[in-house]
């Protein structure tokens, strides 16, 4: 591991002699072997790492001189090798390496008016290193000075101290000198346009058009950030995205990817404008969509007549979307957040696939990404919640969810589920009516009187496909494109 720079295994039990083949971690800044039974000399090798800046020997069982070469190493910040069965001297020209650093080594000459007996096994030997010791005075009662106990209870206390003042006034200095994280905070103010819409996007008149982000024109929320409607000029709206600084990945990142994102270009899929991104603000700019979202769309569904032909326009519209992510895009993209509140509809129930907040880029050559568990709880697909590792295949499955929901008059979650128990949702619910002969009972009220009884029942057999846990029986979105395809609803 030639770019290894940290090495702690401190505290633990390890024996023998300090491994020369460490003297090949040439990138090392810390190496803390403190705290084991280590024996044998210290190895010449650690003078010739000019990275070092923390090296950490104390409580073991080493013997030998301290390297001479330890004195050419002038990026160490802190030394200590207390504790041992050193000999010899110190280095001579090492502003560093003094006898503090080196205390309870009884056969080190030149520390032998400061050094301490060794102390019992549970002693850590951490002391200031700017702290001085001083043995007692010969001939003097040891009553009327402080022991060796004593002298590290007192530099010990005087240490916290230190540290917790430094602490007090660094967190005073930062709460006065750190930059607001409110809106106009940012230094950079520069909107990137992907998109012309006719009109200038500024950071001013995009802030201004939400009304300075007021709730009034909050049009939805997640995990996130908010999305706000904004006119920016007369009869030009777009939605803009406030993203919570912090729950995103830095902003160098931040830039690269979004600026992959803003060069998609797909009939199901929201147009990115534009977008900024600063330390204290970051928003994207997308294209207004007057329809509202699919988690909308279910919930009123009771208002309106149910119509076939629709929901399997929304649902082949979405399938499209994603097939395109994943397989016509380069780099490819796992969106990892499919839900209802994430797809939006025109007043014509055009779908499209919006929020790639959490989006992940795939290389061609792979097949997999690990990373953190993002998304939405009964969305996430099952081996991302337990592995990390994230393909298209989860997308796959959270896709499976939404089609369960756009057809069902059920949530994820629904209270009706309760007498199941516990961890019982909407994928097991499906999977049971259609094993048991009973999928009529799945379908929204009018749905199954409305829509082909065959097709209903090989959609939702699709959509269980989706969700079962072997990733290799989960179709892709390109098949699943082409069976929503073949069961499609004549036009007239």
């Amino acid at each position: 591991m030639k770019d290894l720079k940290f090495l702690s295994l401190a505290g633990n039990n390890l024996s023998g002699s300090i491994p020369s083949n460490l003297g090949q971690l040439y990138s090392l800044q810390v190496l803390d072997l403190s705290t084991n039974s280590f024996t044998g000399e210290i190895p010449k090798f650690i003078g010739k790492m000019r990275n070092l800046t923390h090296v950490l020997l104390n409580n073991n069982n080493l013997s030998g001189h301290i390297p001479a070469g330890l004195s050419n190493v002038t990026t160490l910040t802190a030394f200590n090798v207390s504790f041992n069965n050193l000999s010899g001297y110190l280095p001579s020209n090492s502003t560093l390496i003094k006898c503090n650093s080196a205390v309870g080594n009884p056969f080190l000459s030149s520390c032998r008016g400061v050094s301490l007996t060794v102390p019992s096994a549970n002693q850590q030997g951490q002391f200031d290193e700017n702290s001085s010791i001083t043995s007692p005075t010969p001939g003097k009662n040891s009553d009327n000075g402080f022991n060796a106990i004593e002298i590290a209870a007192i530099t010990s206390a005087s240490a916290i101290v230190s540290v917790l003042i430094a602490l007090i006034v660094l967190f005073f200095f930062t709460r006065k000198w750190k930059p607001r994280s409110r809106v106009g905070g940012s230094v950079k103010r520069e909107v990137t346009v992907f998109t012309d819409i006719s009109v200038p996007l500024t950071f001013e008149n995009v802030v201004q058009a939400t009304g300075n982000f007021n709730a009034s024109n909050c049009i939805g929320s997640g995990g996130f950030g908010a999305t706000y409607k904004a006119e920016i000029s007369q009869g030009i709206l777009v939605a803009v995205k406030r993203l919570s600084v912090g729950r995103c990945q830095g902003v160098q990142q931040f830039h690269a990817e979004i600026k992959t994102l803003g060069r998609l270009h797909h009939p199901n899929l929201v147009t990115l404008i534009g977008y900024h991104a600063s330390e204290t603000e970051m928003f994207l700019i997308y294209n207004y969509l007057s329809g509202g979202n699919l988690e909308k769309f279910i919930q009123e569904r009771s208002t309106r007549a149910v119509d076939w032909k629709i929901l399997h326009k929304i649902a082949l519209d979405i399938a499209r979307a994603l097939s395109y992510l994943h397989d016509q895009c380069v780099p490819r993209v796992l969106h990892r957040d499919v839900k209802p509140s994430n797809i939006l509809l025109d007043d014509s129930f055009n779908a499209y696939l919006s929020d790639f907040g959490l989006a992940r880029l795939l290389g061609t050559s792979e097949t997999h990404a690990t990373t953190g568990v993002a998304g939405t709880f009964g969305y996430v697909a099952p081996e991302y919640a337990m592995t990390c590792r994230v393909s298209d295949k989860a997308d796959v499955y959270s896709y499976g969810v939404v089609l369960l929901e756009l057809l069902s008059d059920k949530k994820l979650l629904d209270p009706s589920f309760s007498s199941y128990g516990n961890g019982f949702n909407i994928v097991a619910w499906g999977c049971m009516l259609l094993s048991q002969g009973r999928a009529k009972e799945f379908f929204a009220a009018g749905l199954w009187d409305a829509g082909p009884e065959k097709d209903l029942v090989e959609v939702l057999h699709l959509a269980v496909v989706c969700t079962v846990d072997s990733l290799s029986t989960r179709p892709t979105m390109k098949q699943v494109v082409k069976r929503l395809k073949q069961l499609q609803p004549p036009s007239c």
